[in-house]
This record gives structure tokens, C-alpha cells and sequence, in this order.
């Protein structure tokens, strides 16, 4: 059984930070938010503990800029971009090849059952298909009640 679920990310913008300023300092001001990037993550968890496969990263944008890769990545990360940041039709797809390169399902293989949401690129008939042809059962969850039922809301990516 897996769980795969999306996380949208802020960068640049920490929680709950203890600053340290000189006395003389009166005032603090922190950046907005509106102003800092965003992206988007794709991770997967497997009933059994594991991570994988290595995450979807998704950055707004036309083209990946080498600056974005750091060397603290490991390399089997995918990043990727779309327009807005969101997970897109294509996206999906190809992180569905990821999926089953690292889950180890495929046509000769057990079935295994894949948990996740009810977005609108989880339901086009290509994904549909390409998860059935590789004997993966998917369940998605109602709309509207991810925060309750998805366990990487409650757990993980939740508060």
C-alpha cells in the first residue's frame, strides 16, 4: 500500500523563528509573503515505513535554472516545472513513471494499492490506464475531506 500526496511549499518563509536583534533596534519587520516563490512537492510513503520514491519537485516557471539545484540534492529527484507551480496532466504522468520505477510495480508484478487525492490530473483516463496496465489499484479519497483521511495530511505534511 502507498500514499502519495501533494505539499506546496514557501521559500524563505520559517515559522515560529526565535531572532536576536541589538537593543537598539525599536522596530522588526519580516518579508510578506506574497512576494516569496512557491513550489510544490510530490512525495510518496509506503505502508511499510519506506519513502519513496525520491520526490516530484515542481518549481513555477518555463525552463529549470541551474541555480534552483543545489548540491545537498541526491540526484534521483525529479524536478520539474509548470506555469503556476501545480501539479499539471504531464506532470502527473511522469511522475507516475517515477512511481512505478521505484515501487517496483509493473504488468508482471503484484498488485499493490496506491492512496491519493481526487485531483483532476489523478482522474484523466492516461493515468487511469497506465495505473491498471501496471496492476495498480488506485483509492482515492472523497473531495473535501483530505485533511481528515489522507495520512500524509494528518501526519506528515499536516500540523
Amino acid at each position: 500500500i502507498f500514499n502519495m500526496d501533494e505539499s506546496g511549499v514557501m521559500i524563505g518563509c520559517p515559522t515560529g523563528e526565535i531572532v536576536i536583534v541589538p537593543t537598539q533596534v525599536k522596530e522588526l519587520y519580516t518579508a510578506g509573503t506574497e512576494n516569496r516563490k512557491s513550489l510544490t512537492i510530490i512525495e510518496t510513503i509506503c505502508a511499510d515505513g519506506r519513502e519513496l520514491p525520491p520526490p516530484v519537485i515542481i518549481c513555477a516557471g518555463e525552463k529549470i535554472m541551474e541555480n534552483w539545484i543545489q548540491d545537498n540534492l541526491t540526484g534521483a529527484e525529479v524536478i520539474t516545472v509548470s506555469p503556476t507551480g501545480y501539479t499539471n496532466e504531464r506532470i502527473a504522468l511522469a511522475w507516475l513513471d517515477h512511481f512505478i520505477k521505484h515501487a517496483g510495480a509493473g504488468p508482471d508484478q503484484y498488485w499493490c494499492i496506491l492512496l491519493l487525492d481526487g485531483h483532476i490530473t489523478h482522474c484523466q483516463n492516461d493515468f487511469v490506464i497506465k495505473c491498471h496496465e501496471n496492476h495498480i489499484i488506485l483509492f482515492q479519497f472523497p473531495s473535501h475531506l483530505t485533511h481528515v483521511l489522507q495520512p500524509l495530511d494528518v501526519g506528515v505534511f499536516g500540523p
